[in-house]
């Protein structure tokens, strides 16, 4: 039953999540409101307590001026640590709302030697993802913010190329909510970090193994008559038990290799009339 295989559905997922904020920039200004400096905001796979950890472990994140004229920094220290952006997932649930019936198919041709790719029908999932944006003061974070919650109303939806058979898949990335966390205590030694957690769902899918099977370019079908009496001869009787047979095969210019839409059919119909035991005599079964 089970055979190994990897469609990458969930990890293409995960990457077209965390592209979706990998060009968010930030901007300084001075006092009269021009841009004085403009950068980008990081994003990895990682859990908001990593940024919190890194702040605990590294304190001089806020540089260092080692000589040089006023304001000139020659040792930035790691200020680069914030603002940045973090996700992680935190769940991955079934969906029955979105479920069809498993044993649908999808077919692609493989070659013209009359091989296709079969396919079940996907299986529907949801991802939920949660992103943390900290930064050191809140208007870095609610720059970051306003860059992200005015696409989602509240949806967004993606289209990934899952694999071969499963092209232009749309997926909706739903915004659940926006929290805030923001610590107002502590001494004046600790700082401030202003942290959005925000939360999302992806409703994903995730596809079965591929297989590989031929083209059916040839049927045939017998057809038996059954007779039950309560004599001790009932049931199939007669020189064949068949009533009639039917063979189609598949033909066009290659023969029976043809594949629609160019192929044509053809039928041989045999009809065999049979005799059928009944108390007593015999009676023609047409």
């Amino acid at each position: 039953m089970f055979t190994t295989y990897y469609n990458e559905a969930i990890r293409k997922t995960v990457v077209a999540f965390g592209s979706l904020f990998d060009e968010i920039f930030v901007q300084r200004r001075d006092s009269a409101g021009n841009t004085i400096k403009k950068f980008m905001v990081p994003i990895s796979y990682s859990s908001k307590e990593k940024f919190i950890r890194m702040l605990d472990e590294y304190p001089n994140t806020k540089g260092q001026v080692d000589g040089g004229r006023s304001g000139e920094s020659t040792r930035a220290g790691i200020a680069s640590i914030l603002p940045r952006m973090g996700f992680v997932i935190n769940n991955i649930n079934f969906d029955s709302t979105r479920k069809r019936n498993t044993i649908y198919k999808r077919y692609k041709q493989k070659s013209p030697t009359g091989e296709v790719d079969t396919q079940f029908a996907e299986v529907p999932y949801t991802v939920g993802f949660s992103l943390s944006v900290v930064s050191r003061t809140m208007d870095d974070a609610l720059q970051i913010v306003e860059q992200i919650v005015p696409y989602f109303t509240p949806e967004f939806t993606v289209t990934l190329n899952f694999s071969d058979m499963n092209t232009k898949i749309d997926v909706p990335i739903i915004l659940n909510s926006v929290t805030p966390e923001i610590d107002y205590e502590g001494d004046t030694s600790t700082q401030r970090s202003v942290i959005f957690n925000l939360e999302f769902t992806a409703l994903t899918y995730v596809f079965s193994p591929v297989k590989s099977q031929k083209f059916i370019n040839r049927t045939d079908v017998t057809a038996f008559n059954a007779f039950f009496n309560t004599g001790p001869t009932g049931g199939v009787t007669g020189p064949t038990s068949a009533a009639f047979r039917i063979i189609t095969d598949v033909t066009g210019p290659r023969g029976r290799t043809s594949l629609p839409p160019i192929a044509g059919t053809t039928q041989d119909i045999f009809e065999y009339p049979n005799t059928l035991s009944i108390t007593g005599g015999t009676q023609n079964a047409q």
